[in-house]
């Protein structure tokens, strides 16, 4: 399922407990950080219900980066939690490399919770490690233990399967795609924003990845995470009509010719 709004369109949220799992790269403040009047109506809807929300980043950023984004205000204004990675994650995962080696890190039992809507928010961001930030690394990486999200970086293409991997044990994920803006250029701190009108939904974040990157002029093969969640190029899919108008192609990182190194590796 794959549909497309206007920006700041209300959204189908489910009214059931929820997790939000957001893209925060900053503990300055930065145009790739979630936006609160993205964010509010979607807390506001489920008012009543049992919602936490979260990132990961160390303690010092985690707490700077809650003040400077207004995050902890809005929390509290709709009684949801904020769960700390650094100090919660001790969910145990065993991932493989591309190689065969074995790696373990620790995540929030939370996002593997089936009875917890995940819901996963990222602004589409141009980024010198993962070529387009979507949803599928918001959902794996911001739900582990910091010190664990850095032993993922052993190489490119562990890197983008083993973000695959951990998000396909995730189960009800709802997958936000926030495109009222893109950072274009050396995001997401020195990228530029641009603006593009579209909010892409869907509740397979491989999917939205997808048909978010062919919107905005990369394909969808050259991103390593999408490739390794379906084994190999992603099928092709038509877009929504509103996806399709608001076709255009960004600029991407000056470093683009190293991230696709992983298709030789």
């Amino acid at each position: 399922m794959i549909e497309a709004y206007p920006a700041d369109a209300e959204l189908p949220i489910p009214r059931r407990d929820a997790l939000v799992v957001l893209a925060v790269h900053s503990y300055i403040p930065s145009q790739a950080n979630p936006r609160l009047e993205f964010l509010e109506p979607i807390l506001r809807s489920l008012q009543g219900r049992d919602v936490s929300i979260t990132f990961s980043m160390p303690k010092a950023y985690f707490e700077k980066a809650l003040k400077i984004t207004g995050l902890e205000k809005l929390a509290a204004r709709y009684g949801a939690r904020i769960i700390r990675p650094y100090q919660q994650a001790n969910y145990k995962l065993e991932l493989e490399t591309p190689a065969g080696a074995k790696i373990a890190v620790r995540a929030l039992e939370a996002a593997f919770d089936e009875s917890l809507t995940k819901i996963v928010v990222a602004i589409p961001v141009s980024h010198p490690q993962i070529i387009l930030y979507l949803t599928m690394p918001t959902a794996a990486l911001h739900v582990l233990m910091p010190k664990d999200v850095q032993s993922l970086y052993e190489g490119l293409r562990a890197l983008y399967k083993l973000i695959a991997d951990i998000y396909k044990l995730e189960r009800n994920t709802l997958c936000l795609v926030d495109g009222k803006f893109v950072i274009e250029g050396d995001g997401p701190i020195k990228g530029f924003q641009r603006y593009w009108g579209v909010t892409v939904v869907g509740d397979n974040c491989a999917e939205i990845d997808a048909a978010t990157a062919s919107a905005l002029g990369v394909n969808p093969e050259d991103i390593g995470y999408i490739y390794f969640y379906y084994g190999g190029p992603p099928p092709r899919a038509g877009l929504p009509q509103l996806l399709e108008r608001s076709k255009m192609k960004i600029k991407l990182t000056s470093n683009i010719g190293i991230l696709l190194s992983w298709k030789r590796e």
